[in-house]
């Protein structure tokens, strides 16, 4: 109740700032609220070079993402005890002509926009296999409150960026919008596997940084985050039973959810923990093979065509708690393991089932080409210059 009295009286504050910077036109403005980072710098950079659109840049709470091209004095701290900052930020986004999100942002409940802006959602997956929105399982047992907040915060998505129909499909289910707002361009962050320049800088990066990469297979081992988990001394996976069949020819990362702490320590000759300051898209460009369970990240490694394999060892648990869009054992792209015993015999017998993941790439990133950045741009600025 209190968190709610909360929420709510900050929306009243920040509705009344809006209201009055409503007076103000809009300007050639682009403003960013960013949680996570990535694709708001790729959007970031083509803004900046392709059009003459000024961009204010709100980085809220959970935002520790390192901007390129963003002006400083334009780059705004965006959380509620930053006064001066909020009142700035909701005078930008009352101002703005385009304003892009890459998360929920409660905010927007309280931003009555004008018709000349318009509000898009990157969100910060380029596929979905746990649900979210509406139909997260959660939602139902919030408050009458929280659930017209909800409403509110979806309704001002006028447009959701996708890679894919299915996932329009997805977006529409999880936030009651309409195929109108659907915007078919491809996830911006997926221009990352198409560049080869910027995955070999990746590689060469990552190998500098870790040279006990050489002449290694490398398993990516990035479980999701779990609720109610921001802490574990363990880790759910035998990791001594991998070390003692695979050391030879293979090197484990070890990559946990960037919320979650492990007081645990992995590093060995056969384990390398990459769970803090690396960039997960950057360990991508290095990973042979990824190991995760509801993850979102198969639906970007699936462009490179190589084997994952699904570990989800709580699987009725978290079908029962969190929920998931499809039937996972028919759905994932690669085999399913429940063991590190099973997991070994698919690594040494390469049974990775790779049409899978060719068609599950088909299916999921249908829009992405490599161009996904450009043709977003292109398709919202008036103004953008061609290459």
């Amino acid at each position: 109740m209190v968190r709610e009295a909360a929420i709510n009286l900050y929306l009243a504050i920040t509705g009344l700032i809006f209201n009055i910077c409503r007076v103000f036109p809009v300007q050639k403005k682009t403003v960013m609220i960013a949680s996570f980072g990535d694709n708001i710098q790729y959007v970031l950079d083509e803004v900046h070079a392709r059009t003459s659109s000024k961009i204010v840049l709100l980085k809220d709470s959970k935002c520790n993402y390192t901007f390129r091209n963003a002006d400083d004095k334009n780059t705004i701290r965006f959380i509620p005890v930053n006064i001066p900052g909020t009142i700035r930020g909701i005078y930008h986004l009352a101002t703005a002509e385009h304003v892009f999100v890459d998360n929920y942002q409660v905010v927007l409940a309280s931003c009555d926009f004008k018709k000349e802006t318009t509000c898009v959602q990157l969100w910060h997956a380029d596929g979905a296999v746990k649900l979210f929105g509406f139909k997260d399982k959660a939602t139902t047992e919030r408050t009458a409150s929280a659930q017209k907040r909800f409403k509110q915060v979806y309704s001002k998505f006028h447009k959701v960026v996708v890679s894919s129909d299915d996932m329009g499909w997805i977006f529409e289910e999880a936030f009651d919008l309409g195929d109108e707002n659907l915007l078919k361009t491809g996830m911006p962050r997926t221009d990352f596997f198409f560049n080869e320049a910027k995955m070999d800088r990746a590689m060469d990066k990552l190998h500098r940084q870790m040279p006990q990469l050489k002449d290694k297979q490398v398993i990516l081992y990035a479980p999701t985050f779990r609720e109610g988990h921001l802490k574990v001394d363990e880790i759910r996976l035998n990791i001594k039973n991998l070390e003692n069949s695979l050391s030879e020819d293979y090197h484990l990362l070890l990559r946990l959810h960037p919320a979650v702490k492990f007081d645990g320590k992995w590093d060995s000759e056969f384990v390398t923990d990459v769970s803090q300051g690396q960039d997960i898209f950057e360990l991508l460009a290095v990973t042979d093979i990824l190991v995760t369970d509801y993850s979102s990240i198969p639906f970007e490694f699936s462009i490179l065509g190589k084997p994952m394999i699904f570990y989800p060892y709580d699987l009725e648990e978290y079908k029962d708690t969190r929920g998931i869009w499809f039937d996972y054992e028919t759905f994932v792209p690669g085999p399913v393991v429940y063991s590190s015993t099973e997991m070994i015999d698919i690594i040494k017998t390469e049974e990775y089932r790779l049409e899978k993941v060719l068609l599950f790439d088909e299916t999921w990133n249908k829009y992405a080409d490599g161009r996904a950045t450009e043709k977003l741009v292109s398709t919202l600025y008036k103004d953008a210059a061609g290459r």
